[in-house]
């Protein structure tokens, strides 16, 4: 679920210390300069996602929370994954941003979301919480390189 610095600017991952706009322009734009750190507005940022055919979706679709971190999540409700693989039955990839997403994935998931040859991929969370050193993080989320425009 999105944090309250998200929630506040009305966008996914609005958090300035957020590393996921940072990242994800890495890995769309391989020539991406690496000192150069994404101020493109969100327009711009949704705009690359689309043309990459990127969906963010969350796992949770309410839950409440003092805060902003995933440990404080309670009385969540899951997302219809059933029902989006059904609408978006192309979709063959999907990354989890962090640990806690996939967890809660993992917990309401059912054989039909992931028998039509779905693969799921568990990526460091690219949230200012984690203390993971952000090259590494960087370096994990790289390898969705291998799964665009295919």
């Amino acid at each position: 679920m999105p944090g309250l610095a998200s929630l506040k600017a009305g966008q996914y991952y609005g958090h300035p210390d957020n590393l996921f706009w940072d990242i994800i322009f890495r890995v769309c734009i391989p020539d991406w300069r690496n000192d150069e750190l994404v101020s493109a507005d969100y327009e711009t940022k949704i705009k690359l996602l689309r043309t990459n055919r990127i969906a963010v979706w969350d796992v949770l679709q309410f839950c409440d929370r003092k805060g902003s971190l995933d440990k404080d999540i309670i009385n969540q409700i899951h997302n219809d994954f059933i029902q989006f693989f059904q609408k978006y039955s192309q979709i063959k990839t999907v990354f989890f941003n962090g640990k806690k997403a996939s967890e809660y994935f993992e917990k309401n998931k059912s054989e039909t979301a992931i028998s039509d040859n779905r693969v799921f991929i568990t990526l460091p969370s690219t949230s200012p919480s984690n203390t993971t050193n952000s090259f590494y993080v960087l370096k994990e989320w790289l390898q969705i390189r291998n799964y665009l425009n295919n």
